[in-house]
């Protein structure tokens, strides 16, 4: 059976700059190489997070965005990790589900690929969206997503594109501010003060959504006691997504420099992927910070920080 493997951006550009020109990148090429015949071998399906989609889309050179899109179209075959909300309520209601003894159907194997690139972000509905797409569009996007994700990357309208950009990282660096202001604050206290602190922040972001997967179980779910202390430290270091965004921004926020819109993405595409994949191949400070978490035992999970480790 095939192993799941993600590529950050880092580990696509090398692979794109080997289709662009093997004679300039001879390493990059032979990298390339070795990723198509492991895909002609049926050992790896290498799915797309957001992530890599937003990074492709920021590219301002179209001859550039397009060698990179049609790099990773081709290999990936349009599929992509589905968004953070839907994998947080698929594994919180099957951890809920287990813990009260709740029948309720497993998904299906790899539940968490989709092949509508959008589905890298949101789980497409038309009350989600705000619009609806017909039946014949959504017949032609599953039949060639990897047409339709080529088509987005280098088709768009050119200030759509560079409004989303913008808005973005504008909303990054407002995310980037409120970390350091609370970095600052809790700076001097132990890693295990701060994993507890962290942990309430993340609960309470997400205590909504948690109670509300709670009553689609057919639990009496109303408010934060309903649910018990207990169960709330149970669900921050049992449920993936949770215990790996809590692991990984505890020990960011240790490195000795500033947090940057970079770290952002690569966080959110660990905590996304890496509980689900087979093998990861990250850049060195997250692969370091997962490793020093135990995130890959802890999943069975590969760190790996280049192709020519695989």
């Amino acid at each position: 059976m095939a192993e799941t493997l993600y590529l950050d951006q880092n580990a696509w550009v090398s692979l794109a700059r080997g289709a662009w020109d093997k004679a300039s990148y001879p390493k990059d090429h032979k990298r390339l190489v070795k990723v198509v015949e492991a895909l002609q071998q049926n050992r790896f399906v290498v799915p797309l997070s957001f992530a890599n989609i937003y990074e492709t889309s920021k590219i301002n050179d179209p001859a550039r965005r397009a060698n990179m899109a049609r790099t990773q179209v081709t290999i990936s075959q349009g599929q992509v990790f589905r968004g953070r909300r839907r994998i947080l309520g698929e594994t919180l209601a099957l951890y809920l589900a287990d813990k009260f003894s709740i029948v309720h159907a497993p998904p299906e194997e790899h539940w968490f690929l989709s092949d509508l690139w959008f589905e890298a972000l949101a789980e497409y509905s038309p009350e989600t969206f705000g619009f609806s797409l017909s039946d014949a569009a959504l017949d032609h996007m599953h039949s060639y997503p990897a047409r339709v994700l080529f088509d987005y990357l280098t088709s768009n309208d050119e200030d759509v594109r560079l409004e989303g950009v913008r808005r973005f990282s504008a909303s990054s660096a407002d995310l980037v501010m409120g970390i350091e202001a609370r970095r600052a604050i809790v700076a001097s206290e132990p890693l295990a003060l701060r994993k507890r602190v962290y942990g309430a922040r993340l609960i309470i972001d997400e205590l909504d959504f948690v109670l509300a997967t709670g009553r689609s179980l057919g639990l009496d779910w109303n408010g934060f006691t309903d649910i018990g202390s207990s169960l709330v430290r149970s669900i921050l270091g049992d449920v993936p997504i949770l215990a790996t965004e809590r692991e990984l921004a505890i020990r960011l926020e240790d490195l000795a420099r500033p947090i940057e819109e970079n770290d952002l993405r690569d966080m959110s595409a660990f905590t996304t992927v890496l509980s689900l994949a087979d093998v990861v191949i990250g850049e060195k400070t997250f692969v370091n910070l997962a490793r020093q978490a135990r995130l890959d035992k802890a999943y069975g999970t590969r760190l790996l920080t280049s192709i020519d480790e695989l």
